[in-house]
């Protein structure tokens, strides 16, 4: 039967032991311990020590018998850390992510074109980075292109991750820069989607009626601030609003 082939960095949980003599004692937590792995011609595992950089070393610090090796150590990929070996994809988004962050930087300067520029290279990388699509509308809306952001959210809307509920800070900015950019059609509908994922936030309810406020839809915009009230009575910006469109409404 052939031996099984193991190469790569794998990692081993070990209370580590400190001091000496009297004063020797172990740590309470455990220590991720890190080594690259690779079998010999013997069928056995040469664990080397690592280099800053996560390449091994010439240094053998031991050498064990496989099925000892499968018993103490796992896949360095299994777990989340610095040397964990990054794939294709894992380096592009990391570069996106850069990208992103310096775009950001502009956007805060109000530099919309070089902004514009820097999220439009982050979402070459990385297709689905959802902050890019974000602040590069964002830009344009800064520049005034408000059909160039229109297109780039609608490019956001169709990416499935948005509407996870790990995102709801971001899909309730994206209608609020939906709303500011006057695109109102969009608002309505991202809210719509956001309450379908998290249906006890007021906040989404308020928003929504913020969108259906300003798109000139009072009767929807009651409606909706009146769910939120429902849901946070005390909700004083929600209550304001209500009593100046109720005001309205009855003249």
């Amino acid at each position: 039967m052939e031996s099984e082939t193991i190469k790569g960095v794998y990692y081993e949980s070990k209370r580590i032991e400190a001091g000496t003599m009297g004063t020797r004692r172990t740590h309470d937590a455990a220590h991720d311990l890190h080594y690259y792995a690779k079998t010999n011609a013997k069928g056995e595992v040469d664990l080397f020590y690592l280099k800053p950089d996560s390449s091994p070393t010439a240094m053998i610090a031991e050498t064990i018998k496989m099925d000892e090796f499968k018993a103490r150590f796992k896949d360095c990929a299994s777990h989340q850390c610095d040397l964990k070996p990054k794939t294709e994809v894992d380096i592009k988004k990391e570069a996106s992510v850069k990208k992103t962050a310096i775009g950001k930087m502009h956007l805060d300067k109000q530099e919309f074109n070089a902004a514009a520029f820097e999220f439009g290279q982050a979402i070459k990388v990385d297709g689905e980075n959802l902050d890019a699509h974000l602040g590069k509308g964002k830009a344009h809306i800064g520049l005034g292109e408000v059909d160039k952001a229109r297109e780039t959210f609608a490019k956001m809307s169709a990416i499935d991750s948005l509407y996870d509920k790990e995102n709801k800070h971001l899909f309730n900015e994206y209608g609020i820069e939906l709303r500011k950019g006057k695109m109102y059609d969009m608002a309505i509908d991202n809210y719509k989607k956001a309450i379908e994922i998290d249906a006890d936030d007021e906040a989404l309810y308020f928003n929504l009626a913020r969108a259906y406020q300003e798109s000139g839809n009072l009767d929807f915009a009651v409606g909706n601030l009146k769910k939120a009230l429902a849901m946070k009575p005390e909700f004083n910006e929600a209550t304001l609003l209500l009593n100046a469109l109720t005001k309205v409404g009855a003249k």
